[in-house]
């Protein structure tokens, strides 16, 4: 039976050219004998700003190096669907629309400088995630709502937001909880820090080259206890082939992405177990419903026709073909990692119907166009398969689609396309209110970016404020399901399956990420085996 767990182990690593001048020395010394750890990924984010470098590759490496100010509790949920303290150990609401957080004393910057209330102010400023110009402009979205920032005293803040929000805490589970050092930041600015990062977490960036690799050591000032590894390298290794043989001549401890077709072949190798796990992350695409920059005539501007493609693909089978039964196809916005607003017995509008499809497709305009659908070469496992596979049905519908596969998602984004491939996290924040609000509303980037696909109707933004407002789960749950049909009138996208994660490791390990699509190396999530 595939189980989570974790592997990492080797790597050579020289604390010399690329440390940065902040960097202290570790406090084992000589006599350190922790294992140095190697990681082959597939990729790494131009910037380890937690914020502007928000990705899943970004991901594997930042939550190493930053704390957020409160955690999701993975440790006793594998879904992470509670929160306990981070840097900050308490809050609690003192008036309808303040916030305020008590931090943890003692905790000090890989600088050695100590994490005060002006740092998580800044952190959280207008001037770096919500004004008009923010520094870090991706996390405007996930500070929706917040207003104000207020240092109270050194280890106290205020957080005022536009009206009462009984979740915005769980929001701080988020990239934009990481607390950054206020003085560094400023000192080199924004586009050094991405590169020499310092946080307040348990290895520290001594060399970064986004094309190449990172390299982090132990932190040994860390305020939750010394890390167990001596170091972190993260390997870009583009090819699992290439990966694989690396684990098992030992220059890599962790590898990720195993096909599934190989998952089998791994398990049976000597000193190397796998990690398999759902994660919160679906995997979709979204259909340009636009017409701009080139794309006067695109036909999908008519919903008949985006809800025939979906009504056209057998998504459950396409899910049980490719994944044997790891996951499953979602409902629209319906996810067990939802808790009570999740409904297992919710069926979505529009779900695999041939003759509904035709129907939809007569009524339409559609007139034998080819349709491009942008996809980012390898990026989500199993996608490209999935997307052959739906090409053939839509072609047996009568329906043209064309996949244009391309290396990176800045190719990708560029128009003309009619489809575009996406994924979309359902982490934490209490509620469906990431996914459906934040990650559809007018502040969202299939809203406001260059490579946006749809315009929200009124009633998605009308249900929408209204679910972001509404103080009981009998009125959220109620607005929540009034966006779920605005949404699905629209039919903007069609999800595939929940994502899995995979991962190879060396037996010296034990390591369990839980739901989770960040890589901590710290000792609540990494055992080294005697």
């Amino acid at each position: 039976m595939l189980k989570r767990r974790t592997l990492l182990t080797t790597a050579m690593l020289a604390l010399g050219a690329g440390v940065s001048p902040l960097a202290t020395a570790p406090a084992f010394a000589q006599e350190d004998n922790r294992p140095d750890f190697a990681f082959a990924v597939d990729n790494l984010w131009s910037t380890l700003d937690p914020v502007i470098g928000l990705s899943t590759t970004g991901g594997r490496v930042y939550g190493n190096v930053f704390d957020t100010l409160v955690k999701r509790n993975y440790f006793e949920d594998p879904e992470g669907n509670t929160i306990i303290p981070g840097l900050a150990t308490s809050w609690e609401q003192v008036t309808p629309t303040t916030w305020r957080l008590h931090l943890r004393e003692g905790v000090t910057f890989q600088n050695g400088d100590p994490m005060t209330a002006e740092d998580v102010a800044f952190s959280l400023s207008e001037e770096r995630l919500w004004g008009e110009k923010p520094l870090a402009p991706r996390g405007k979205n996930y500070a929706r709502g917040l207003v104000g920032v207020t240092v109270v005293d050194d280890y106290t803040v205020d957080l005022e937001t536009a009206f009462p929000d009984a979740t915005f805490i769980n929001r701080l589970t988020t990239p934009i909880g990481y607390v950054l050092p206020k003085d560094y930041y400023e000192s080199v600015g924004t586009e050094a820090f991405g590169q020499k990062p310092i946080g307040t977490g348990p290895y520290m960036i001594t060399d970064f080259d986004p094309s190449d690799h990172a390299v982090a050591v132990a932190y040994d000032d860390y305020w939750d206890g010394a890390p167990p590894l001596k170091s972190v390298t993260w390997k870009i290794v583009p090819e699992f082939s290439t990966r694989y043989a690396g684990l098992v001549s030992g220059d890599y401890d962790l590898i990720m992405s195993v096909p599934i077709d190989q998952l089998e072949a791994v398990e049976a190798t000597d000193g190397i177990h796998l990690i398999v796990d759902q994660i919160g992350n679906y995997p979709m695409f979204a259909f340009n419903t636009l017409t701009i920059e080139g794309m006067d005539d695109n036909p999908l501007v008519d919903a008949n026709l985006r809800k025939a493609m979906v009504m056209a693909i057998d998504r459950d089978a396409i899910t049980e073909a490719l994944w044997n039964g790891m996951t499953f196809t979602p409902t629209p916005f319906n996810f067990p990692e939802y808790g009570p607003y999740f409904d297992p017995d919710r069926k979505a509008t529009y779900s695999y119907d041939p003759e509904r499809a035709a129907e939809f497709l007569a009524e339409s305009d559609y007139d034998g166009q080819t349709l491009t659908w942008n996809i980012v070469r390898g990026f989500y496992p199993n996608y490209e398969a999935a997307a052959e596979y739906m090409v053939e049905m839509w072609r047996d519908m009568g329906i043209n689609v064309e996949l244009n596969i391309v290396d990176n998602f800045s190719l990708a984004y560029q128009r003309p396309f009619h489809m575009l491939n996406m994924s979309m996290s359902s982490e934490f924040t209490g509620d469906p209110y990431r996914p459906l609000w934040l990650d559809w509303g007018p502040s969202s980037s299939r809203v406001t970016a260059a490579h946006r696909t749809w315009a929200p109707t009124e009633a998605f933004l009308e249900d929408g404020e209204r679910f972001e407002r509404a103080q009981t789960f009998e009125e959220k749950n109620a607005a929540y399901l009034d966006l779920v049909k605005d949404w699905e009138d629209v039919t903007p996208g069609m999800y595939l399956w929940r994502n899995v994660q995979t991962f190879a490791m060396s037996d010296k390990y034990e390591w369990d990420p839980g739901s989770s699509q960040l890589t901590i190396f710290t000792s609540d999530f990494l055992t080294i085996e005697p």
